[in-house]
């Protein structure tokens, strides 16, 4: 006894058919993907383009923003003078301090200095 040989289908026009349309089926999802990809692609390009108005959600991201910077140069502005004010006390370096007059932000009462006083 011989080995038999399997046979899926009866005659080779058969087989050619069920290859043909394999391939066609394959052939068309092929097609489908790189339809799908390229509508993405044209999407994704012509979105940047498109501007209609800015989101309440980006206006309000700037304002924080803004409102940081502002608040950070005020920061570094008043490190400034207080660094300033005790390079010119502490450091003891009289030529500097004599020659210019000094310079301390004036208070809202007008006074350069507050005045000290004892209750005795």
């Amino acid at each position: 006894m011989g080995k038999k040989h399997k046979s899926f289908v009866e005659s080779k026009d058969v087989a050619v058919e069920l290859a043909k349309s394999v391939a066609d089926v394959e052939e068309q999802k092929a097609k489908r993907k790189v339809e799908l990809h390229h509508n993405k692609v044209s999407a994704l390009k012509t979105r940047p383009q498109e501007k209609g108005g800015t989101s309440s959600k980006a206006r309000l991201e700037r304002a924080k923003a803004a409102v940081a910077a502002k608040a950070a140069r005020a920061k570094k502005e008043k490190a400034k003078l207080r660094k300033k004010g005790r390079s010119s006390v502490g450091d003891g370096d009289t030529s500097e301090s004599q020659s210019k007059p000094q310079e301390s932000p004036q208070k809202s009462g007008g006074e350069a200095k507050k005045k000290r006083v004892t209750f005795g």
